[in-house]
């Protein structure tokens, strides 16, 4: 498969509401073929980004980082404030990952017992 310009993809999203929470999906596709996956859910009234996902071969050519902006608006739109865990279980370490979310506006939530946070940007946040 050639390579895309990420900026071109669309993204897909994906909304499950169940009686025991809320699982809201975004997929990078080209084709049937995900190049890139995020998905966050409710944990009781909390907001928590629950995975990250790009396969080997789809790394470091910005799908995770466009399906992240999309991630982002939508969290804006939506007037959601998302925590996150950091578990590195591809090529960037744990250090290299909490730079990449620091990125896109996450910061520091220790003090709610998350390592990190992003809250709604929204005026009306």
């Amino acid at each position: 498969m050639k390579q895309n310009d990420a900026r071109a993809l669309k993204i897909q999203i994906i909304e499950d509401i169940n009686p025991i929470n809320r699982i809201t999906l975004f997929q990078l596709k080209d084709g049937n073929d995900i190049l890139a996956s995020a998905e966050i859910s409710t944990a009781g009234d909390v907001w928590v980004f629950t995975r990250m996902f790009s396969s080997v071969e789809n790394r470091a050519k910005g799908y995770g980082s466009a399906v992240l902006m999309h991630l982002v608006e939508y969290l804006n739109k939506n007037n959601i404030d998302l925590y996150a865990y950091i578990y590195s279980s591809g090529s960037l370490s744990e250090k290299q990952l909490d730079a990449w979310y620091r990125r896109y506006g996450f910061v520091d939530a220790s003090e709610r017992g998350y390592p990190l946070v992003r809250y709604c940007r929204l005026p009306t946040c």
